[in-house]
């Protein structure tokens, strides 16, 4: 297929959706796969005003290979994530930690970013994940990012069975916290702005849910009370998947002595920590950011093994379909992952 195009999705600065074309040129360690599937994230609604190809959840079967290619083979169901470069030989790529290599490359920073609204997309080998058997394809697709991302999190704070694990937000990246967290043996509490997720939270395997206010003021008279829970009722783990938490205070009474507190929710604003309340207990903050190529790959496996499937609605793989799933984005309704499938329509020749 050298010399023919691929056709994908991308954004413009109006915000409309507009489908380009590509010259295909695979290279001797790239994989190109015809996409079946791609989820929808929140980075796709803020990026499609940045003119690039959009979609990075995108899963679909290997097509061809190039002439080194040794990780997949043809016919292979694979998973492409929001990383698609990286040195390989910095300290932080050497460590196994790719994600935070200083050359990184993603959607919206690549020179030639296509996105997986698409019907092929073309990858290096190393940034191509197989999916498990077990683990169906329209699953999957918000699993390679949302997935992988609430995975590595959880690593990172050594979450353990005897841990309660708190999650802020439940939406897409937070329901899917609650998922992994549960079948890791977790305890998981649930905390989010209002009462209407209750009953999703619960039927996710949260055995506790509580309405957090995290708005903070200037006029302490008009800061809403901090949630008060027992000491059995607190959080070892607390992972932070939505909504704007700018003072840390607001956290203090959710969390147990020695509590680990994960930020993954992408927000522009700075955040206040008191100093001295989150010494004493001995607590501890953790950025993360995407994920390892290791903990993408268990991440993948762990959902196979354990049968996790994200709440989803699926749209066609169309400019319709993408359109419908940013409205249901935009207006909170998407419950909560949403996914282009090309079975339920394909507005591409593949």
């Amino acid at each position: 297929m050298d010399g023919e195009t691929r056709t994908y999705l991308a954004g413009s600065p109006s915000g409309a959706l507009q489908r380009r074309t590509a010259r295909i040129a695979l290279g001797a360690l790239e994989v190109l796969v015809r996409i079946t599937h791609s989820g929808v994230c929140g980075t796709d609604a803020h990026d499609r005003t940045a003119s690039c190809g959009l979609g990075h959840e995108g899963v679909g079967v290997v097509h061809r290979v190039g002439s080194e290619v040794t990780a997949v083979q043809v016919g292979q169901r694979v998973g492409l994530t929001f990383q698609t470069h990286a040195c390989g030989s910095c300290a932080e790529c050497i460590a196994g930690y790719r994600q935070y290599c200083h050359k990184s490359v993603g959607q919206k920073y690549g020179a030639e970013e296509h996105g997986t609204f698409c019907d092929y997309a073309v990858r290096h080998q190393d940034f191509v994940n197989p999916i498990p058997d077990g683990l169906p394809s329209h699953y999957a697709a918000p699993l390679v990012c949302a997935g992988i991302t609430v995975y590595e999190a959880l690593r990172a704070a050594d979450v353990t069975a005897r841990d309660r694990v708190g999650v802020v937000g439940l939406g897409g990246l937070g329901h899917c916290a609650v998922l992994y967290a549960r079948a890791m043996g977790c305890a998981v509490s649930v905390f989010s702005a209002s009462d209407t997720k209750r009953a999703d939270a619960l039927a996710m395997g949260a055995s506790a849910f509580h309405v957090l206010d995290t708005t903070t003021t200037a006029d302490a008279a008009a800061t809403p009370p901090p949630l008060a829970l027992d000491v059995s009722s607190k959080v070892d783990v607390l992972l932070l998947c939505g909504g704007a938490v700018t003072d840390f205070g607001v956290l203090l009474p959710l969390l147990a002595r020695r509590a680990r507190v994960v930020p993954v929710v992408i927000q522009t604003k700075d955040i206040t920590v008191p100093y001295m309340p989150f010494i004493l207990p001995g607590m501890k903050i953790i950025f993360s950011l995407g994920a390892t190529r290791q903990n993408e790959q268990d991440a993948l496996k762990f959902a196979a093994r354990h049968n996790i499937q994200p709440w989803i609605q699926e749209y066609p793989m169309s400019e319709e379909g993408l359109t419908e799933a940013f409205a249901a984005l935009a207006d909170g309704t998407m419950r909560y992952r949403a996914v282009l499938s090309k079975e339920l329509g394909n507005a591409f020749s593949a």
